[in-house]
């Protein structure tokens, strides 16, 4: 969920211009236009498309419970329908030169129950009722009129290349957060645990398997070689620019990696060699603004411990 990927907190404002920024990029060729709330007001709307869409923004000013929430949804759209029903922002609407209205975008940042959507299918029949009863007044409502919750979801492809692409402040935050627990090393075949434990041994120039250091970074590099593999998947799926910005790098350095090791003939200084490449790769990372540093860590680790469990990273034991 691209919430939980966004390091920098919502408001109204934000809120607002990100996902004006969203329908510029998602809807440039039906010729979106914004409608400033400066001079005259915005006409109860954040901006419209040349076919018919309309679209107000909300977001909740704190963190609610699902009650809380559906009640503070519910009301933001009863009093933005009304407006759009009004004589008053009527006028102002064709004014500014809005197509007959076909789909009115309710857009928030998340919705936790369907009780939103069954309001909003009400206040589409109210609405279609109206224009029924008075077509004249009406008659910028086009008679099979919808109402749209969208959610930040719908936008993580806008989202996302802004972010890239440094149009917003935002950053990505794709850290996930090791577990204390043991991990699953059922999630990690054999051959690439004794890949990694082999590894260790050569950096560290100890092979006391009872070493609880040991034992400790091993089971770190483990679990950060298969959270590793759940953070590529996410990002492949549904962030697929950022994922191929961070694979390109990984691959390339990859590569780096696999001659500086092979290439290194003096086992006493493995350590030395791989702290070097950890931070070596830590300031290639830093070269995607849009990655907070909880990220970058994350990361770092994560994809260097793939190395570790594959044939990229080779030192030669003492």
């Amino acid at each position: 969920m691209i919430l939980k990927f966004i390091d920098t907190p919502l408001d109204g404002k934000s809120w607002e211009k990100l996902m004006n920024s969203c329908y510029r990029i998602k809807f440039q060729d039906e010729h979106f236009t914004e409608i400033p709330a400066v001079h005259g007001g915005d006409a109860g709307i954040e901006g419209f498309t040349r076919k018919g869409r309309v679209y107000q923004c909300y977001c909740p000013e704190r963190g609610y419970n699902d009650d809380e929430l559906h009640d503070h949804l519910r009301d933001k759209m009863t009093k933005d329908i009304g407006k759009l029903t009004s004589p008053k922002y009527a006028d102002r609407l064709k004014g500014l030169g809005v197509p007959m209205i076909k789909e009115w975008h309710f857009v928030i940042p998340e919705y936790k129950d369907s009780r939103i959507i069954s309001h909003a299918e009400t206040k589409r029949k109210e609405v279609i009722a109206l224009k029924n009863a008075d077509p004249s007044n009406y008659d910028y409502i086009d008679e099979d009129f919808i109402i749209v919750i969208k959610q930040a979801e719908d936008f993580k492809v806008e989202i996302s290349r802004m972010i890239r692409t440094t149009l917003t402040d935002m950053q990505l935050n794709i850290a996930i957060h090791h577990t204390t627990a043991a991990p699953d090393w059922s999630q990690c075949d054999s051959e690439k645990v004794e890949n990694i434990k082999r590894k260790v041994k050569a950096v560290r120039g100890d092979g006391d398997e009872l070493d609880e250091d040991y034992k400790e970074l091993v089971n770190m590099y483990i679990n950060s070689y298969i959270n590793g593999m759940e953070i590529l998947k996410v990002l492949r799926v549904s962030y697929a620019e950022v994922y191929e910005d961070i694979y390109m790098l990984e691959q390339s350095y990859k590569k780096e990696v696999a001659f500086k090791t092979r290439m290194n003939t003096n086992s006493s200084i493995n350590a030395q060699l791989f702290n070097e490449i950890l931070d070596d790769f830590q300031k290639k990372l830093e070269q995607f603004k849009y990655l907070n540093m909880a990220s970058i860590m994350e990361l770092k680790l994560d994809l260097i411990s793939g190395w570790l469990a594959d044939c990229s990273m080779q030192f030669r034991s003492r």
